[in-house]
């Protein structure tokens, strides 16, 4: 029982201040949230935040998992007892978790993503290695793939996501998430497989440029 709290004191402790985490960084931001006003918004004291972590990247980090654990959980709920899903349905649930609503990271501003790449150092959301364990820890789960692709082009749309709602400010920021459920209609024409169409494995979209 350490921090003199029940297993399940701890568990609740720590889910309010993971939520109490995205709520104030997508109101001030990460870089001017700090421990004590995380702590005060949660109605916990100083001290017992450091029960559960040990700095304000520790913090971070654990708010970053959360959020992959969960979609991650989610989909192997969502395959209610199959061993695979078609790539389709998988792409269809997966871009949900593209939406500003259930994903914290995109509604983040581009200073406060520089100050989380500088802050929670390698290993974390945002190198290439992770990256890449995410895409290979799923496809063993989903059917329809073409053999050849490249994991690494999938991780580029995704991270064009991320990109682009970071400088949201640039763009015509109505207009993003028909930009989002292109980019996953791009990645299903990259990746899927056709047996009687291997030489034109790119939907049109891709061929074209996106000229529609």
């Amino acid at each position: 029982m350490a921090g003199g709290f029940t297993e399940e004191q701890r568990n609740r402790i720590r889910k309010k201040l993971l939520e109490t985490g995205v709520d104030l960084s997508t109101t001030i931001g990460f870089r001017k949230m700090t421990v004590a006003s995380v702590a005060k918004k949660a109605g916990v004291s100083v001290g017992s935040f450091y029960n559960f972590f040990s700095s304000k990247e520790s913090f971070a980090v654990a708010m970053i998992n959360e959020l992959e654990d969960r979609s991650f959980a989610d989909f192997m709920e969502k395959r209610n007892g199959k061993s695979t899903v078609p790539v389709r349905e998988f792409l269809d649930w997966y871009r949900e978790y593209f939406r500003p609503e259930t994903n914290f990271l995109l509604r983040l501003t581009l200073e406060d993503m520089m100050w989380l790449k500088t802050h929670i150092g390698a290993g974390a959301y945002f190198e290439n290695e992770p990256d890449m364990e995410r895409i290979e820890k799923i496809i063993p789960y989903i059917t329809g793939l073409r053999t050849d692709f490249s994991p690494g082009v999938v991780v580029n749309f995704i991270k064009s996501i991320y990109t682009a709602y970071q400088s949201r400010d640039t763009f015509f920021e109505d207009d993003l998430q028909t930009n989002v459920d292109l980019i996953f209609d791009a990645i299903y024409c990259y990746v899927r497989y056709e047996p009687e169409q291997h030489e034109q494995l790119h939907c049109n979209l891709v061929h074209s440029g996106g000229n529609l």
